[in-house]
């Protein structure tokens, strides 16, 4: 079966709680193994519908489920036939005796599409024996692991005759499935209850999702998030909360809001915290429910959270190889996490991204690195990691003094395509051994026009939940709308490291220079170009530190200083290509271009240009054949040639 398999991903979930003082009306966890007594299977499928057992029991290979002990679910991968009747019915219920009935469960269900056909999972219930069924309410899909979800049946309340059906639809397509556990149907305490759930304070990660972890930098500003939860019958509609970090204390009322039974509602306060140095405890606190009516328990009204501040050391820097490939549609997660890493730590982080079976692999670096599950980050080539995990273990690393820092000078020449890279070792601790000078060529904003440039995207259609804009895409983004970055093109030297290029024992204030040369081949544009150097510990094969290097121009012939760099792409063209400009100062700049035969087919001029410029040029009237493309800036002119054909 050719699908995507769902990402099982260790998020921590809030599970819903709910308080003992409940009324219990049905209980069920399956764990006989069978269809339970009293309980109901009416099916079109062919492997009898709902089946009974454990998660590798009942699981395949494009809907994996994780552990939950015995449970019951249906399984559409793996039977590919007419699930769109898999009900699974509980016995009958007399509710005559209640007025508020609730049902939880334990829910394994992402509400995916395959083919066309879209799987869907709803809570129905009956009132003449299951002659009949009414929709109470959608299952909403999971964004993690197992959850568990709570729905409202208030509605049958009073009846004597009520059956639960769990109800499975595979659209009449070839879908994945439905895994649960764990039963129950309630009534809830009566009257006034709210708790504090859980209590954040973070920020927002790329996908976004609010994230609080146990350390950040100082002088960080930092929300809070608390998930208030209601768990008696009585409508929330106003509270008072108060939040202090031992230092100073904030307070907020908040009206005008209308929580129902077994709801939760997320509130922001207005205040932010600054990360102090060292490890802080932030207590949040509600009172004052509803107007300060008498509540059924105040000892779930209060939360705390731990935050421990860190200084960061300006001297270390943190590589990230992220091993990723357009065929896989889960790594779209490694771009948007590495993207974010790159924009908010732009001094600090130096992360490349190591291509696997497309256009932008380079062979032997994705054999070294060896990585084999897609998209991992090799972290210093010492621990591996899920792209989501990045500013975790960025933080939890970036805190300890480096042995060394490495930096140097990047000179690029583009009359002979030779680029210069020349290392500086700045030894801060005494060193022994054998340690040894990497550097890698990384291009940014890399475009191709093949098919094999498009991206596999498995969190199309919000499968898989939020990923920064992914889940608005397409499940095959085309090639014409992907630009890749941080692509590792070219190693200079070994993946381990030039051996000889530092000495067997170094002391703490020297210094050392190597140099690296590479021929930048027409494939690359350079003015995307950057260069990641390394420090390497040869026995372990850990990346000591590191740092990013942008080149520079230098001088042309007769040593006149270069003014600009051109790339033309791309080349060959049909209908458009770009010129692609690099600039050492304000400028004026003229494009001609010139067929084969001496014409002139295009000028134009631009005034008082500056810094990086990507012009565009239309070809969509030349004739199939060899251009040349001249580029005069300032007193420099210079002569691309350019392909166009069709």
């Amino acid at each position: 079966m050719k699908k995507s398999t769902l990402l099982l991903v260790g998020f921590l979930l809030c599970l819903l709680q709910i308080s003992t003082a409940q009324t219990i009306i049905m209980q069920e966890d399956f764990q006989g193994g069978a269809l339970p007594a009293g309980w109901s299977i009416t099916t079109n499928a062919d492997d009898g519908g709902w089946n009974f057992g454990t998660n590798t029991d009942l699981q395949s290979s494009s809907f994996p489920i994780s552990s939950h002990t015995l449970m019951a679910a249906t399984n559409d991968d793996a039977c590919n036939c007419d699930k769109s009747e898999d009900y699974l019915i509980s016995p009958s219920l007399d509710l005559s005796s209640f007025s508020y009935v609730f049902v939880s469960f334990a829910s394994y269900y992402y509400h995916l599409t395959y083919q066309g056909a879209t799987e869907l999972a709803t809570i129905e219930a009956s009132t003449d024996g299951g002659s009949t069924w009414t929709v109470v309410s959608e299952v909403p899909a999971n964004s993690g692991d197992w959850e568990t979800k709570t729905l409202d049946l208030s509605a049958f309340a009073g009846q004597s005759d009520v059956k639960i059906a769990f109800h499975y639809n595979d659209d009449g397509g070839w879908t994945y499935g439905w895994a649960m556990d764990d039963v129950e149907v309630f009534e809830p305490v009566v009257g006034v209850d709210i708790s504090v759930s859980t209590f954040l304070v973070g920020k927002y990660d790329p996908t976004p999702t609010f994230i609080g972890f146990p350390k950040y930098f100082n002088d960080n500003l930092l929300n809070l998030k608390a998930h208030i939860f209601n768990q008696a019958t009585e409508p929330i509609t106003s509270f008072d909360i108060s939040w202090t970090d031992g230092v100073n204390t904030y307070n907020e009322s908040v009206t005008g809001v209308n929580i129902p039974a077994l709801a939760y509602y997320d509130f922001y306060p207005t205040n932010s915290y600054t990360v102090l140095d060292g490890s802080q405890t932030i207590t949040f606190n509600i009172t004052s429910v509803n107007g300060g009516a008498s509540e059924i328990s105040t000892t779930n009204n209060s939360l705390t959270f731990s935050v421990q501040g860190v200084q960061m050391n300006p001297d270390r820097k943190y590589l990230a190889e992220e091993g990723t490939g357009t065929w896989c549609g889960w790594c779209p997660r490694g771009a948007v996490f590495m993207h974010y890493m790159r924009e908010t730590y732009p001094n600090q982080f130096v992360g490349i991204a190591v291509h696997n079976g497309d256009p932008m692999t380079n062979t032997t670096y994705d054999s070294e690195l060896g990585i084999s599950a897609f998209p991992t980050v090799e972290v210093n080539r010492k621990t591996s990691i899920d792209p989501s995990e990045l500013e975790s273990d960025f933080i939890s690393r970036m805190t300890t003094a480096p042995v060394a820092t490495v930096s140097g000078v990047a000179l690029y020449d583009q009359n002979t395509n030779e680029l210069s890279v020349k290392v500086t070792t700045n030894i801060l601790q005494a060193l022994s051994g054998d340690y040894r000078l990497s550097a890698v060529v990384v291009e940014d904003s890399v475009h191709g026009t093949s098919s094999q440039y498009k991206q596999s995207n498995y969190y199309a259609d919000n499968a898989a939940g939020p990923m920064a804009g992914w889940e608005n895409l397409p499940s095959s983004v085309p090639a014409a709308q992907m630009y890749y970055e941080e692509v590792g093109r070219e190693l200079l030297g070994t993946f381990d490291g030039d051996a000889g290029s530092l000495p067997a024992s170094m002391n703490a204030g020297e210094n050392y220079s190597y140099t690296y040369t590479y021929t930048v081949p027409s494939t690359i544009n350079v003015n995307h170009m950057w260069v990641a150097v390394l420090l390497i510990k040869h026995s372990t094969g850990e990346v000591m530190n590191a740092n990013k290097l942008e080149w520079e121009l230098g001088t042309g012939v007769g040593n006149i200083p270069e003014t600009a760099s051109v790339f033309v792409y791309p080349n060959p063209a049909s209908d458009q290509t770009f010129i692609d400009l690099k600039l050492t100062a304000s400028t004026d700049v003229s494009v001609k271009v010139v067929n084969n035969i001496g014409q002139i087919v295009a000028s134009n001029e631009f005034m008082n240009l500056s810094g990086n410029q990507i012009l565009p040029l239309n070809t969509s009237n030349y004739a199939d054949g060899i251009y040349q493309v001249m580029v005069k800036a300032g007193d420099r002119t210079y002569i691309k040639k350019l392909i166009v054909g069709r």
